[in-house]
């Protein structure tokens, strides 16, 4: 596995009451057009990812913020399947998945993780799904069924007293993402005896790549009206992009196309945080679909980030708070008892952006040139950014950059 050029993220779902080692990866399916279902569960991914990025955001005091909405999107439909009653309900609403049956649910995560597999092999792109549990602990065999046929998830009991289950659980996580995640579980609760872990890896060189030689420090705006010094690379270039009077957006396509970056800042001014709360489905799609083709001058940092956030509080205020009350969770459907419940959700995650591709999730600034020149967009204040796959919509992961510079 190459050292660079990746981007990886994980969940960690662990209950009151969860995994193993990798096998040789399956050959992908080939690639088609994604089934009406896949398109709604990647729809309803898109939707949660935009509500839980708002909550992340709003509640975070560093400038720069990171999640993967598939990976939070996946492990929690994973844990999905244990769930019965009010919490099922809970967890389905919070979700978004809306009409789908749990069969049909089940079905479209094991298609769309094949197809997003599948759709450009000049991307590296990979998912692995895990559940760990307590090796005294009676799981019911159609749960981890469940997880093995539609989440292809290996499963691994484990004596959660000893000091090298969390390192067991870390090492699976570091293999799974080319060594950028280390560290992953350092701790394991009494209280805990079961762990689901979703793990996702890309890895992809832009479709037209930025020259080195242009890439030149410049002044980056932070949010409080002071600047810092970053390294801001250049491109004239045909893009897709849209500047209005609310937004200036661009998309840049990595590999085959099949993946893309997109950046979107506020075009008149105003704070990134006004243009944060207007982040839902409709929106996103509308500035989605109003960028056009055209030649441009782009200039966006190149910058390298890691984030971890404990996603317990934002997940109880999306509506999932009963899954997380010990007295009042449902997870049955796990093991035959009544005190099982989520203790808590937790993701890490890392990117590189350089001029030949991205190694984690990426952000980038929009600015705009001189009337007599090509339009530009030049990215020198806080922005969103965010990786999706095109055809379904799918979003692999958003994010802000507030300042390039920011410590890990």
């Amino acid at each position: 596995m190459h050292r660079l050029k990746y981007l990886s993220s994980f969940l960690i779902v662990s209950f009151l009451a969860a995994c193993g080692e990798p096998s040789a990866p399956e050959p992908r399916d080939p690639a088609r057009s994604f089934t009406v279902q896949e398109s709604r569960l990647a729809d309803a991914s898109v939707g949660f990812g935009l509500r839980l990025y708002r909550q992340v955001a709003a509640s975070e005091s560093k400038p720069n913020v990171m999640v993967s909405p598939l990976s939070a999107s996946m492990a929690l439909g994973m844990t999905m399947n244990g769930a019965e009653g009010e919490t099922l309900d809970a967890m389905r609403t919070t979700l978004g998945y809306g009409e789908l049956g749990e069969a049909e649910i089940n079905e479209a995560y094991k298609g769309l993780i094949a197809q997003l597999l599948a759709r450009d092999h000049k991307v590296t792109f990979a998912i692995a799904n895990s559940i760990w549990h307590e090796r005294t602990f009676a799981v019911k065999a159609p749960f981890l069924d469940a997880a093995r046929t539609w989440f292809d998830a290996e499963v691994a009991a484990l004596d959660f007293s000893s000091a090298s289950a969390p390192q067991t659980i870390s090492a699976w996580a570091e293999r799974q993402t080319n060594g950028r995640i280390k560290d992953l579980v350092k701790e394991i609760s009494r209280d805990e005896i079961m762990l689901l872990v979703n793990a996702v890896y890309f890895k992809a060189p832009w479709t037209s790549q930025f020259d080195p030689k242009s890439t030149r420090n410049g002044a980056f705006r932070r949010a409080d009206g002071s600047t810092v010094s970053a390294p801001l690379m250049n491109r004239d270039g045909n893009f897709r992009s849209v500047l209005n009077q609310e937004v200036m957006a661009v998309e840049l396509f990595y590999g085959d196309s099949a993946f893309s970056m997109i950046v979107v800042a506020p075009a008149n001014g105003a704070s990134l945080a006004s243009l944060e709360a207007k982040l839902t489905t409709d929106w996103w799609n509308g500035v989605a679909a109003s960028m056009r083709p055209g030649r441009i001058v782009l200039t966006l940092p190149k910058f390298r980030m890691s984030y971890g956030k404990t996603l317990s509080d934002p997940l109880k205020q999306l509506g999932m708070g009963i899954a997380f009350d010990d007295v009042r969770a449902d997870f049955d459907r796990i093991a035959d008892r009544d005190d099982l419940y989520i203790s808590r959700v937790e993701q890490k995650t890392f990117i590189d952006v350089n001029e030949s591709g991205t190694e984690a999730a990426a952000a980038t600034t929009v600015g705009i040139g001189l009337t007599s020149l090509p339009p530009s967009l030049v990215f020198d204040r806080p922005f969103i950014f965010a990786i999706r796959e095109r055809e379904s919509g799918a979003l692999l992961f958003i994010g802000r950059l507030g300042d390039p510079t920011a410590a890990d």
